[in-house]
């Protein structure tokens, strides 16, 4: 029995061909910064294209339910064209050999589109940074890395950057 199990996972190792498509997701934070140079790593190491993705949050988040449609458009698009602009700024920093890279921006919850873009691009690893929040900020603001690392169809690797780790 261990032996056809053994089998079973040397075969499986030995079809790995490394990574092809690596997600680094971004809300343009030094903490997402933090985890940039990981995925650009791996991306370069293996000849993966790395994905930036930006999730816009919905505006009805940050907004007042019954603003008008004249004020709600021009707002969306100025926000929108504001994360293309940052996403494209960080597209050019990243240069590395072996790297090719492609932005995406979408709009919902960031776990949720997180989750639906590694599937749409079929994305085979997710780098993303974590705070490492616990107890009752963990609680009340939940997290989006926990989420991807639950729920993700493919591996995730989360960095928590020394300078965002707190003492015990």
């Amino acid at each position: 029995m261990a032996t056809s199990v053994r089998r079973r996972v040397e075969r499986k190792a030995s079809k790995w061909t490394g990574y092809h498509r690596i997600l680094w997701p971004t809300d343009f934070s030094a903490l997402a910064q933090a985890a940039l140079s990981h995925a650009v790593g791996l991306a370069s190491d293996t000849g993966a294209e790395l994905v930036l993705l930006h999730v816009l949050p919905p505006l009805t988040t940050y907004v007042v339910a019954d603003l008008s449609g004249t004020l709600w458009a021009p707002l969306q698009r100025q926000t929108r064209a504001a994360a293309q602009k940052q996403l494209l700024r960080l597209e050019t920093q990243v240069k590395a050999p072996n790297c090719r890279t492609r932005t995406v921006l979408t709009e919902g919850v960031p776990f949720y589109e997180i989750l639906q873009v590694a599937k749409r691009l079929r994305c085979d690893l997710i780098v993303l940074a974590t705070h490492g929040r616990t107890g009752l900020v963990h609680a009340i603001m939940g997290s989006v890395a926990e989420n991807v690392v639950r729920r993700a169809g493919c591996p995730v690797l989360t960095i928590h950057p020394p300078r965002f780790r707190r003492g015990f």
